[in-house]
């Protein structure tokens, strides 16, 4: 990966809401030097806790999930492969890009594409909760780029 693309966002706490900009988006595209899943992953991973890389993003989306208003778009199908590239967003920005709202809705629009992502991956840690729904010992990481705004995602099909 060339140094150009690699640019390292220095941070002591988890990513923090982008302010929203009045400007139109920029386009979002990328030429052979993307990022991909398993580099993500890798160098999010490395620089972890306080370090994320920050760049445009490519992946074939191959799961779509959902919890309490937060969708997820996943590089591989199950979401806990170590090498599982996250795109987490509120409902709110899924409903732009999917044209409504709903786990179905988001399925059809990003299942089986590719996207390409403008953002910061960072390691986050997921936690696991008992029955009562008390907090666990139990943990794992998941490399996510945390958008909120559509502009920062497109689509083409897969082929």
């Amino acid at each position: 990966m060339s140094p150009s693309i690699l640019l390292l966002l220095l941070a002591q706490t988890p990513v923090a809401e982008a302010p929203v900009s009045k400007a139109p988006p920029r386009p979002v595209y990328c030429s052979d030097d993307c990022i991909s899943p398993v580099e993500a992953v890798t160098y999010a991973s490395y620089l972890a806790p306080k370090a994320g890389i920050a760049g445009t993003f490519r992946m074939e989306v191959k799961a779509v999930g959902e919890q309490k208003g937060i969708y997820y778009l996943n590089s591989e199908a199950d979401y806990r492969d170590r090498n599982c590239l996250t795109i987490a967003m509120p409902a709110a920005v899924m409903a732009q890009l999917a044209g409504g709202g709903g786990l179905a809705r988001a399925e059809k629009r990003f299942k089986g594409r590719t996207i390409i992502v403008r953002g910061v991956a960072q390691r986050v840690k997921i936690g696991f909760f008992g029955p009562d729904g008390t907090p666990t010992d139990k943990y794992y990481y998941q490399v996510q780029i945390r958008i909120g705004q559509a502009g920062q995602i497109a689509t083409r099909s897969v082929g």
